[in-house]
């Protein structure tokens, strides 16, 4: 495929996958109806109390979705609650697109992508466009993960280390980025992260009245939710442990169920290890994408609006497949993977979505690919910078 044949598929997939946003307002902008009740619950307890929550979305005319982020987002959208709900959605889209732009931009710096093509296909990736559409937070992901990145290759470790503990909004996404970032922050980097952590906590308890113990009850809430969540939106699971999860609620039979979730987290073991055991990054940009990939494999909790945060590891690959001349498996795989993303909402008919083969092939070909060492000048930061 030419350059002037993928400009015309990614723009159209960009268009495509934005769409929605115009039936948004009808369908009281889905997901952000969660974050603006945790807002208007800010320092209360019942913040982590599902039925309070939904209890006041239903009162307020919006569609019942409980708050379950880790408390300290709550406080983030809790300005917004001041503004009538339609505006303070608005805002809040406009606002999460504007990170997937700001985290394209600072990705393709890093893996030394032309920006105008590292923004293009952002703006095509089917999940990103998802995650924008839907109210949801992951390309907020993708901006502190790059941010992260150029932070390291300034050599300021101790600011990208507090970007990294602000990953912790959502965990289930962000772990690998946090990994693959860690051996590099050194000591004030690490200082920095467990500090920002620390002020994190104590901004959770706050926001939930006081309660040191939060924890506690924030997993007692996603217990609780978990299984009416893969129940509603199981067929956007985009993990090989969410998918196993998802199976063993839908076959009931405890002996079935178990071997579904073992048979889910044995084929994210085994893609992590095949993906790493041969790992040579050419720069930390690499690392940390790739990480990012792994996170989202291993994830108990992925769907399809989360693999947003793959984009760093395709980026890397489109990379090194540029460098290496474009061989035909990449070029093979990259459009496939796309495709996969912007097929996603067929999803809801079939039951399935083709999202978790492009989470397990990324991370396998950015792995096995052997071309690693075309990718030498292409990070800001290489493995061997002074630290």
């Amino acid at each position: 495929m030419g350059p002037r044949r993928a400009r015309l598929w990614l723009s159209a997939a960009a268009i495509a996958g934005y769409l929605p946003t115009l039936g948004a307002p009808l369908r009281h902008w889905f997901d952000f109806a969660a974050f603006y009740t945790g807002g208007r619950l800010v320092f209360q307890a019942s913040l982590l109390d599902p039925l309070a929550v939904v209890l006041l979305q239903v009162s307020s005319g919006l569609a019942p979705t409980p708050f379950v982020s880790p408390p300290f987002l709550a406080l983030a959208y809790a300005p917004l609650t001041a503004l009538p709900y339609d505006l303070a959605a608005l805002l809040a889209l406009l606002a999460m697109a504007a990170a997937l732009v700001g985290g394209a931009l600072l990705w393709a710096d890093a893996l030394g992508l032309p920006r105008r093509w590292a923004l293009l296909g952002a703006l095509a990736w089917g999940p990103a466009s998802a995650s924008v559409a839907s109210g949801q937070i992951d390309t907020l992901a993708l901006l502190l993960s790059g941010a992260a990145v150029r932070l390291l290759a300034d050599g300021r470790r101790a600011a990208a280390g507090l970007a990294i503990a602000l990953l912790a909004f959502k965990p289930q996404l962000t772990f690998g980025a946090g990994l693959g970032a860690l051996r590099y922050l050194g000591r004030g980097g690490i200082v920095a992260l467990l500090a920002g952590g620390a002020v994190l906590y104590a901004l959770a308890a706050a926001a939930v009245g006081g309660d040191l113990g939060w924890p506690g009850r924030w997993v007692a809430t996603l217990q609780s939710y978990s299984a009416a969540d893969f129940a509603a939106n199981g067929w956007q699971a985009s993990s090989p442990v969410s998918l196993g999860l998802r199976a063993a609620i839908a076959v009931g039979d405890p002996v079935l169920a178990a071997v579904a979730v073992a048979l889910g987290v044995s084929v994210a073991i085994a893609v992590a290890w095949w993906s790493l055991r041969r790992w040579s990054p050419a720069s930390v940009a690499v690392d940390v994408a790739m990480w990012s990939a792994i996170g989202l494999v291993l994830s108990p909790h992925l769907w399809v609006y989360d693999a947003t945060l793959l984009l760093p590891a395709i980026g890397a690959l489109a990379a090194a497949a540029r460098r290496a001349g474009w061989p035909a498996t990449d070029r093979a795989i990259l459009p496939l993977v796309f495709m996969a993303g912007a097929l996603w909402p067929f999803g809801g008919f079939l039951g399935i979505t083709l999202v978790p083969l492009a989470v397990v092939a990324i991370p396998l070909r950015l792995g096995l690919s052997g071309h690693m060492a075309a990718l030498g000048a292409a990070g800001i930061v290489t493995l061997d910078s002074p630290s």
